[in-house]
């Protein structure tokens, strides 16, 4: 009897934290998108609803050339930077999870350690090698410097993962013989479709909605990506809200999609690498 008033107890208090960490997060993306058909006067009424949808905040950021060129920038951005983890990430897990070599394990307790180094610390550096390399106000520097910041939660997930891999498979290719990047990309590469959709959805995300970096590295409008084509709504004589709502409803249906369609992935994938990472 105890038991089952236990139960309930706990069921009554894990929904309700459940609905209210739902409420939290849907809350100001419900206001956004509200607010994003307000007008310049409802806007200043936080609580009220549009009385009729507007869709001047749209029309005034679609035909806003720079933001459309943002939202270009942020495509290539966001691929280029996502194409350069994944071929990292995936060579460095499969090396560091077929390998029983101390340095590889040194090497891999390094990048977990990178993952608890916020980014902010480290602006001075990224700033300076941006700039002697001749690379800021460049696409291909941010990029850059957007891939290496995804490169050690790449490597934890692709490595855990390859560990749940049987290392039968890559004695098989070797005595058929294939070698060592042969065997990675006929045999296992094959194999990391979960985690590597997982990981590409997950580090898109994190890119498309940067800001500190682009802010960081680009001046150029033609350069910018949409976040800070976005903020270019924001100035010392007034912010236009009404195109910044409206600019952030844009902004977020390319992660929303990407969401909805890797989502079969995302969590195979995760769960995955998480038995032995």
């Amino acid at each position: 009897m105890q038991n089952d008033i236990g139960n309930k107890i706990f069921t009554i208090i894990k929904y309700t934290l459940v609905i209210m960490g739902a409420i939290i997060v849907a809350t100001p993306i419900v206001y956004i998108i509200i607010a994003g058909f307000k007008t310049s006067y409802e806007i200043s009424q936080p609580l009220a609803f549009p009385a009729h949808p507007n869709f001047e905040n749209f029309l005034k950021v679609i035909n806003n050339k720079t933001v459309m060129y943002s939202f270009v920038n942020s495509i290539m951005i966001t691929c280029g930077a996502v194409f350069i983890d994944v071929i990292i990430c995936s060579i460095a897990g499969y090396s560091i999870g077929r390998s029983n070599k101390k340095l590889l394990a040194f090497i891999y307790l390094f990048f977990l350690s990178a993952m608890m180094i916020p980014a902010v610390a480290n602006l001075t550096s990224i700033y300076s090698i941006v700039f002697s390399l001749g690379l800021k106000n460049t696409r291909i520097g941010l990029i850059l410097v957007e891939a290496s910041l995804q490169i050690p939660m790449g490597i934890l997930l692709f490595t855990g993962f390859i560990k749940t891999i049987p290392k039968e498979l890559d004695e098989a290719a070797a005595i058929d013989g294939c070698g060592y990047f042969r065997s990675f990309y006929q045999i296992i590469f094959p194999l990391l479709k979960p985690i590597t959709f997982s990981y590409a959805a997950i580090s898109s995300i994190s890119v498309w909605n940067d800001f500190l970096m682009p802010m960081l590295i680009i001046s150029d409008n033609n350069k910018k990506p949409i976040t800070l084509a976005i903020y270019g709504y924001v100035n010392e004589h007034g912010s236009d809200y009404g195109a910044i709502y409206a600019g952030l409803i844009i902004a977020m249906i390319p992660p929303i999609l990407l969401f909805l369609f890797s989502q079969k992935y995302l969590y195979s994938g995760i769960t995955a690498g998480a038995v032995k990472g």
